[in-house]
This record gives C-alpha cells, structure tokens and sequence, in this order.
C-alpha cells in the first residue's frame, strides 16, 4: 500500500514538474514574430533619424502573464532584455478588457511609436523613478497630458503564465507584492526597469523608441 501510494506520489510530482517547466518555456518565449516587428521599428527609426542601436517593443497582444516587453538590439538582432508588462487598466465598461484609446482619462494603453525621454521622479512621496514618454503618432498623442510613462510596479520578474496580471493589489503582512496598477503607462517589475535603464545609459545619442502594437 506504501509503495502505491509513494508510486502515484511520485507520478503527480513529476507531472506537476513537467507542466510548471512546460509553462516557464512557453511564458518566457518570445513573441513568434518579434524579428519582424524589430526590423519594421529598425526601418521607422532609420527613416526618422532615430536611435539604430536598440529600440523597445511592447506586443499586448500577448498573454499578459508571458514575455512581451522586449529590448531588441538592431545590430545582433537579438533580444537584450524581456519581462511581463501590464498595461492600462481602463474604467467602466473598458475595465479589464484589452481596450485601447489616447482619450484623456480613460486609463487605457495607447497603441503607436514613443520617444523615450530623460528619466526622473513621479509625483509620489516615495518618489518612484520613470522614463517621460512622448506619443509620435495621432494614437498616442495625448501621452504627456496623460503622464503615460514606463516605470516600475510591485511584479514578478519572471513568467507568471497562465496566470495573468491581476489589477488588484497583493500583499502580505501589509506589504505590496504585487501593485500591477496602471492607468495607460508601460509598468514592468523594479529589476526590469532597472535593467531598461542601465541599456539606455549605454545607448545615448540620437532618442530611443518604443513600439507599443497589438496584431
């Protein structure tokens, strides 16, 4: 009876082990058509006289709970950064759904090509760190009246597929371990964003873009 019992254990376990890496590989994964949607920002930056050497593209088609912000090098072609990325949370009946809009405050993304400016301090008493913004197209044009930015938020800096970003806050003994909340700025977790800064410091010059799209 030990033994049946230590046998279908063991089985569960391993399939438990097998189904969490398969969800880790499949969260992790890029986006199927990533090189081609780095080629068309490399294309867009090259005919505007943008940075060549890196640009930052968001799919929110993808899983929320998977990879879709992306820090892609044009030179090697290569992915140098990838993180989960939520998105605006919307209000009324676009609350939670995968709605976007450039109206002023309806706390949804905005789809298009930013200039990705200085980084500085959000209105916050704690102060937090984020990068300005500013919307090139008539999709995101209202991205500085909005205040819509890339800064972090409270979340794993790993896959959490097939969980999705939840929009409520966790926490645990009163700390915040999980504060996804956004009201139409690109949040990824603390380590990421430091990470997406460290890269830019290296690549100054002529401006960085990001590619915010949804196939």
């Amino acid at each position: 009876m030990k033994r049946k019992i230590f046998i279908i254990t063991s089985v569960a376990f391993f399939l438990l082990l097998c189904t969490i890496i398969l969800f880790r590989i499949i969260g992790n994964r890029l986006p199927d058509d990533i090189e081609t949607k780095a080629q068309e920002l490399k294309e867009y930056c090259v005919k505007n006289n943008y940075n060549t050497n890196i640009g930052v593209l968001v799919d929110y088609s993808v899983h929320s709970g998977r990879t879709r912000f992306i820090v892609w090098d044009f030179k090697n072609n290569k992915a140098l950064l990838k993180s989960i990325c939520a998105q605006g949370c919307g209000k009324g009946e676009n609350q939670g759904k995968n709605v976007f809009s450039n109206e002023i405050g309806s706390l949804c993304s905005s789809l298009g090509h930013y200039k990705i400016g200085k980084e500085r301090k959000m209105n916050s008493i704690k102060g937090r760190p984020a990068l300005n913004l500013t919307g090139l197209e008539s999709t995101n044009s209202n991205a500085i009246a909005r205040g819509i930015l890339i800064h972090p938020v409270h979340l794993p800096s790993f896959s959490i597929y097939p969980f999705s970003i939840p929009s409520k806050v966790y926490r645990i003994f009163g700390k915040a371990i999980m504060r996804p909340y956004s009201e139409g700025c690109v949040t990824v977790p603390f380590e990421k964003y430091k990470e997406t800064v460290k890269i830019l410091n290296k690549n100054k010059g002529r401006p960085v873009i990001l590619w915010v799209y949804a196939n």
